[in-house]
């Protein structure tokens, strides 16, 4: 090969190679500017999916448990998998540089696709109230199953009884209810309108139960009770509203079946003749106390609840009675008694015809000191 042959060669290889390194340098710029774009892109992405939890609703609650010993790691990892927050690690490294107080164990009711901070702001709201049920005694007043409530919700009585006993509640229970409730609806003279119609009984809760949630509950059982009794209550000539005041003080005053129907009798024969009542319950109902021996000035308070002074049945129930003291006031023990009285350390009721008798077991059974007083 000649000199300029050799020379001719050299400089068209000299040639490709400077095109083939500007074509090397073309692809280099072009994957450094794919791969700055991507890494924005992802960046953004991330960064929107850390902040607002994504374009996904976040109306949708759901509920999630934290169990006792549960690390970061754990909980984000919980999180993730309930669709709450995106990404368990990412979470797990926001929670360690900006999370607040450690999150505790427990049930929390979150929303769905939620940002990172809204995710961290919800679990330091604490978990919610976990209640399967709650307990209603029987012969419980409206203001004592109040407190119940409170108790079981986590919140104050006095919030639990202005829940109860709000006036836009009542509307709607006695749209739902008008056979039941009409009768204490259009009574001017009582508490609380609700004051004898919450059925005593254990009651399962969900974890979002409030109190409307449970009182509903309770006064629909007690519209199952009247239902169920519908032939008694026909035939008695007694409204189902006075039947509940009947068993509100048969349940207060005797704990058996068979003292629960003989007082209601005595109770019957009394109403019959226009006798006042006379019963301890009712004035510590009107003096709103809880005592074991009324004096003479206690039954002198002047209220429509006190029968020692009105006749007839007052203004309405003086607490939530139960099935059995409701049945024992719908089929009473007929028998010739008007007084009774109840031995104050022993619970054994005596039974008289007679004031002259009913006085002496008085005398015997009842006073300040057996009272404990």
């Amino acid at each position: 090969m000649s000199k300029k042959a050799r020379e001719d060669f050299y400089k068209k290889q000299k040639d490709l190679d400077r095109k083939a390194e500007s074509i090397a340098s073309k692809i280099a710029k072009w994957f450094l500017v794919v791969a700055a774009a991507l890494i924005v892109v992802v960046g953004l992405s991330l960064s929107f999916m850390i902040f607002t939890g994504g374009i996904g609703s976040s109306n949708e609650t759901v509920e999630v448990t934290i169990p006792e010993g549960s690390t970061t790691a754990d909980i984000a990892s919980i999180l993730d998998d309930e669709g709450i927050i995106f990404n368990d690690f990412l979470f797990t490294t926001y929670l360690r540089f900006f999370g607040d107080d450690a999150i505790e164990a427990g049930t929390y009711t979150l929303h769905k696709n939620l940002g990172y901070t809204d995710a961290n702001n919800e679990l330091q709201q604490g978990a919610t109230a976990q209640v399967d049920s709650v307990a209603i005694p029987e012969g419980s007043s409206l203001e004592a199953i109040s407190q119940i409530i409170a108790d079981a919700l986590g919140i104050e009585q006095e919030d639990a009884l202005a829940q109860m006993t709000d006036d836009a509640l009542f509307d709607e229970l006695l749209a739902t209810y008008p056979e039941l409730l009409t009768d204490v609806s259009e009574n001017d003279d009582v508490r609380y309108k609700l004051e004898g119609y919450l059925y005593p009984a254990t009651y399962e809760l969900s974890s979002t139960a409030t109190v409307a949630d449970i009182v509903t509950m309770m006064v629909g059982e007690m519209e199952n009770v009247r239902q169920t009794h519908t032939a008694e209550i026909e035939a008695s000539g007694f409204t189902f509203h006075e039947f509940l005041t009947l068993a509100s003080l048969v349940e207060a005053e005797a704990s058996s079946l068979e003292d629960r129907e003989l007082i209601a009798g005595v109770f019957i024969n009394r109403l019959e003749i226009d006798m006042p009542i006379q019963s301890d319950v009712s004035v510590l109902y009107a003096n709103n106390t809880h005592l074991a021996y009324v004096t003479n000035e206690d039954a002198a308070v002047d209220s429509p609840y006190n029968l020692y002074i009105n006749t007839g049945f007052g203004p309405g129930p003086f607490n939530n009675p139960g099935i059995e003291a409701i049945e024992a006031s719908m089929n009473p023990t007929e028998s010739d008694y008007l007084y009774f009285v109840a031995d104050l350390t022993t619970g054994e009721v005596y039974y008289s015809e007679t004031y002259e008798e009913h006085d002496a077991l008085v005398e015997q059974y009842v006073s300040e000191e057996n009272a404990d007083l």
